[in-house]
């Protein structure tokens, strides 16, 4: 029997986890539109997707939504704190108003955990009350919020992944590679008491979560992440890089003071987010998207690396 092809609808399609998505659902056999303000550049670069000139902003193409089957909206400004507001709030907005009018199925939105703000309880779960601590967790709660509100409105089907720090090959994001360069230099030394939490996902299981989003329950919110220790996770480093584990610990309370005076002044390379990273003894709870849609890891930590250490080889 011949699979029935949906018609999908793709925004932040070249980016990082974009890119994934749009090859996933092209092999499929689904139509695949994206909306890129570089229309020629995004279609030579995605062969078999449709590309739609328009902007989340100023213009969203109407024949971009017309018949479709599933909006992923993954467009996001990570960068810069003050177009932060324009387009992740204002740009969902937008999107939102134009998804209703051309009659779209389904909407899902890509999140993130950090609107739940820096973790103060041992397990942070979909029920955890978000306190967003900066712009962009602020504006991706608010876009959240404004998505739950429209479709309710406009009984449009929705679904909302917060997946927590995305790692792959070819990602932008350079934290990762340093991270394992410094595995690799014999410089990396871990901070504070064992079992602190190291919590990163593959992007491979990013895009099979927002895939199976698809057909989640309406109104469904799932955190995505593939939480192991940083002992387990530095190992598993030290093995794929040829060297032997880590072994120097030093206790955080005098780094803190030391980032805390000189960071800003002497850009050093231990900042505090990273430093709360690597202390860090809160967990993701993902049991939610286990168990409601029988999501199982294709790359869990600390093994979903390799190819992320291999692509620096």
């Amino acid at each position: 029997m011949a699979l029935i092809s949906k018609t999908i609808a793709i925004t932040g399609a070249t980016g990082f986890i974009g890119r994934d998505l749009v090859r996933f659902h092209l092999k499929q056999g689904d139509i695949v539109r994206i909306l890129s303000r570089r229309s020629i550049e995004a279609k030579q670069d995605l062969n078999g997707s449709i590309s739609f000139q328009g902007d989340l902003i100023q213009h969203i193409p109407l024949n971009f939504l017309t018949g479709v089957d599933i909006l992923y909206h993954l467009a996001a400004e990570l960068h810069d704190p003050s177009r932060m507001r324009v387009v992740n709030v204002d740009g969902t907005s937008n999107l939102l108003t134009a998804a209703v009018c051309a009659g779209v199925r389904r909407w899902v939105q890509l999140s993130s955990v950090g609107v739940y703000g820096p973790p103060t309880s041992p397990v942070v779960s979909e029920t955890t009350t978000p306190i967003p601590a900066n712009e962009y967790e602020r504006t991706k709660l608010a876009a959240d919020l404004l998505v739950e509100e429209v479709c309710r409105q406009a009984s449009l089907e929705y679904s909302i992944l917060r997946p927590s720090n995305v790692v792959g090959s070819n990602m932008k994001n350079c934290s990762f590679f340093a991270l394992v360069a410094a595995v690799r230099r014999r410089r990396f030394f871990y901070i504070g008491p064992h079992g602190a939490i190291a919590t990163y996902v593959h992007v491979d299981d990013v895009v099979r979560a927002l895939v199976a989003c698809g057909s989640a329950p309406n109104g469904g919110v799932y955190n995505i992440s593939s939480d192991c220790t940083w002992e387990v996770l530095i190992e598993r480093i030290s093995d794929f890089v040829g060297v032997s584990s880590p072994r120097l610990r030093v206790p955080s309370l005098p780094l803190k003071a030391v980032i805390s005076v000189l960071g800003d002044r002497m850009r050093l390379p231990l900042t505090s987010a990273r430093l709360a990273a690597l202390i860090n003894r809160s967990h993701y709870s993902t049991e939610r998207i286990i168990t409601d849609l029988g999501f199982t890891y294709s790359r869990p930590m600390p093994d979903g690396i390799e190819d992320v250490v291999k692509a620096m080889r």
